[in-house]
C-alpha cells in the first residue's frame, strides 16, 4: 500500500484521477473516482457494475453498521431488491459506494474526523469532489496508519518520523488527546505471508495426527506427499520479511496462519529467528495430555499450564497460547452487552486469574475476522472502559509480547502435537472430500510448475508471476471455505478464486489448463455461521 499510496496522491494532486482508477489495488475504492458508471476505467472483470456495487457494497453488519444511518438504510433497502435494480440511477450507486466507506471508518474517525463527518451529515447526493476527497481523505488516514508502525509512505523509502503527522483538520483537543497515547503500548504480530498452514506444507497428512487426539471424522489426504513444501513455506516466510520490512531487519513475532503449528513448524521458525509465536489453548491440551486450564503440580507448585510461556527445546524460541474463553467472549458474547458491563466482567475474570495464580500470563487473541462490526458503535465505548479499567487496575499488569519474551518463568516444551487455535486440529483445512480434492489440484499445479521450470520451458519472467499464484492458492482461506461448515454462496466464490490462481499457474509457465479445474468442488449443503461471518470459536462441543 506504500506504493500505491504514493502513486494514488500523486495522480489526485495533479488531477489525473484517470491515473488513479487505474493504480488503484482495490476494486471497492475505483467507483470514488468515476464521474459516471459508464466511464471507459471500470475494471473489466466487472461485466455489470451496478449489479456489482448493489450486491458487495451491503457488506456491512446491517443492524450495527446499516440501519444507525438514514442514508445508508434507505440505499442497503432499495439496493437489496432486484426489482429496484432496474430504476435507480447512477447518483443512487454512487451514495451507496460512499456510505459503505462511511460505515467502515473507525468509530473515533466518525465521531472527530470533519472531514468523515461532514459527509455523514450531508447524507445523500455526493458530488464527483465529494467522493474524491473522501478517497483522499482515507488515504491519509491509511498513510497515517502506516507509519504508526514504521512503514515509509513509499518503499525503500526514510522510515517516518516517531511522531507521525496525523491528517489535517482534526481539533487540537483532539490531538493532544492522541499524542498522550504515543507510548509505544503496543506491538505488531506478522502473519506468514499469503496465510498458509504451514504443518500441511510440511506434511499434508500431519492433520491426521491431531484429528484422531481431538476425536475428529477425517478422510486421509489421497496424494503422497505435497512435494517441495519446506521451500513453500520458507518462501512465505522469506517473503513475509521483503513485504514488510524490505530486509532491514527481520519479523521476531509471528502469529501463525490461524495459530496452527507442528513440531517442523516450530523448528522452521526457530531457523527463521523468530522470537515468540502464539496458538490456542486446545493444541497446548492435546499436545500435554491435560486440560490446560485446570490446575496442575508444575514448576514445583500448582499451576494452571495455560497461562505460562513455554520454550520451545532449547531454542531461544518461545509460545504463548490464548485463553479462547476469554478470547471467545469477545468475539461472540460482549457484543450484545452494554460496554462498560462486559469490560467489567472481563477485568472480574482476570482477576479472578490472578487471585489463583499471581505469575500468570493470561493471552487474549480474537478471531481473524473483524469482532466490531458486531459492537454497538464499533466497540467505542466497551473498548475505552476496558482500557481505562486495565491502566487502573492494581492487579493486572498488560504485558509487550517483548516482555514475554524476556521472561525467565518458562516451561520446556519438545512436543507439539500438529493442531491451531479451531479445536486443536487441522481439520477446518483437510480431512474432508472436498478439501482434500483442492489439495490435489493444488499439488498438481505445482508438480507441473516444477517440472516444467527444470525443462526450461517456463520463461525466466514468467517463473516470478506463476509462483506468486502458487503461494496465493497455498493460502488457508480457500480451504477453510470449502466443505460442510461453510455457507454455499461463499464457498463458490472463494473457490472460484482459488481456481483461478491455479489456472494462472498453467497459463503463465506456457502449459495448458487441464479440464478438472473447471468442475466445482463446492457441496451443497447450505449454513450460517454463528455471528453471521465466519467467525469460529476456539472451542465448539
Amino acid at each position: 500500500w506504500q506504493d500505491y499510496n504514493y502513486r494514488i496522491e500523486n495522480a489526485l494532486n495533479e488531477k489525473e484521477e484517470y491515473k488513479a482508477v487505474r493504480i488503484l489495488p482495490d476494486r471497492f475504492l475505483r467507483p470514488l473516482l468515476l464521474k459516471t458508471l459508464d466511464s471507459a476505467d471500470i475494471d473489466a472483470d466487472i461485466s455489470d457494475i451496478r449489479l456489482w456495487m448493489s450486491d458487495h457494497y451491503k457488506w456491512a453488519n446491517y443492524e450495527q453498521m446499516v440501519s444507525r444511518f438514514d442514508g445508508y438504510k434507505v440505499l442497503y433497502d432499495l439496493a437489496s431488491s432486484d426489482i429496484n435494480r432496474h430504476y435507480l440511477n447512477d447518483a443512487f450507486y454512487f451514495d451507496l459506494c460512499v456510505w459503505f466507506h462511511l460505515s467502515w471508518c473507525g468509530e473515533w474517525m466518525k465521531k472527530y474526523d470533519p472531514v468523515i463527518n461532514y459527509f455523514i451529515r450531508k447524507g445523500a447526493n455526493f458530488t464527483p469532489d465529494d467522493r474524491k476527497l473522501l478517497l483522499k481523505r482515507l488515504l491519509e488516514w491509511m498513510k497515517y496508519g502506516l507509519s504508526l508502525y514504521g512503514f515509509p509512505a513509499v518503499k525503500g523509502g526514510q522510515a517516518p518520523a516517531d511522531f507521525p503527522e496525523y491528517p489535517d483538520m482534526l481539533e487540537k483537543s483532539r490531538l493532544k488527546e492522541l499524542n498522550a497515547k504515543k507510548k509505544g503500548e503496543y506491538e505488531v504480530t506478522f502473519s506468514p505471508h499469503y496465510h498458509p498452514i504451514i504443518p500441511l506444507l510440511l506434511d499434508v497428512h500431519c492433520g491426521g495426527v491431531s484429528a484422531q487426539m481431538t476425536g475428529v471424522d477425517y478422510e486421509p489426504v489421497y496424494i503422497e506427499n505435497y512435494g517441495g513444501g519446506i521451500e513453500s513455506a520458507r518462501r512465505h516466510l522469506d517473503s513475509l520479511n521483503e513485504y514488510y520490512l524490505y530486509g532491514r531487519d527481520k519479523i521476531r513475532a509471528l502469529w501463525p496462519s490461524e495459530g496452527a503449528l507442528s513440531s517442523e513448524t516450530l523448528d522452521l521458525f526457530d531457523e527463521y529467528g523468530i522470537n515468540i509465536c502464539a496458538s490456542g489453548e486446545e493444541l497446548l491440551s492435546s499436545s500435554l495430555g491435560v486440560n490446560s486450564r485446570h490446575p496442575a503440580f508444575m514448576q514445583g507448585k500448582n499451576i494452571i499450564p495455560l497461562y505460562r510461556v513455554y520454550k520451545w527445546k532449547n531454542t531461544g524460541l518461545k509460545i504463548i497460547f490464548r485463553d479462547s474463553a476469554l478470547s471467545d467472549l469477545i468475539g461472540f458474547t460482549y457484543a450484545r452487552w452494554r460496554g462498560d458491563d462486559a469490560a467489567n466482567n472481563l477485568v472480574d475474570k482476570l482477576n479472578s486469574i490472578d487471585d489463583f495464580d499471581k505469575d500468570a500470563i493470561v493471552s487474549i487473541i480474537l478471531d481473524g475476522e473483524n469482532a466490531w462490526e458486531y459492537y454497538y458503535e464499533n466497540g467505542f465505548y466497551f473498548l475505552n472502559d476496558l482500557y481505562s479499567l486495565l491502566s487502573s487496575s492494581v492487579q493486572i499488569n498488560p504485558m509487550l509480547l517483548n516482555e514475554v519474551f524476556d521472561t525467565d518463568n518458562c516451561i520446556k516444551l519438545d512436543y507439539i502435537m500438529p493442531g491451531s487455535w479451531v479445536n486443536g486440529n487441522l481439520r477446518m483445512w483437510v480431512g474432508e472430500e472436498q478439501k482434500n480434492k483442492a489439495w490435489a489440484l493444488l499439488n498438481d499445479a505445482k508438480n507441473a510448475l516444477s517440472d516444467s521450470i527444470k525443462k526450461g520451458t517456463v520463461k525466466e519472467n514468467n517463473i516470478k508471476a506463476a509462483m506468486k499464484n502458487l503461494m496465493a492458492a497455498e493460502g488457508s482461506d480457500w480451504f477453510w471455505w470449502l466443505g460442510s461448515e461453510s455457507p454455499l454462496f461463499s464457498q463458490s466464490s472463494m473457490e472460484k478464486i482459488f481456481r483461478n490462481f491455479l489456472k494462472n499457474i498453467y497459463l503463465t509457465a506456457g502449459m495448458k489448463v487441464p479440464e478438472k479445474l473447471s468442475e466445482s468442488l463446492s457441496s451443497s449443503k447450505n449454513v450460517i455461521a454463528e455471528m453471521g461471518g465466519m467467525m469460529k470459536r476456539g472451542h465448539e462441543d
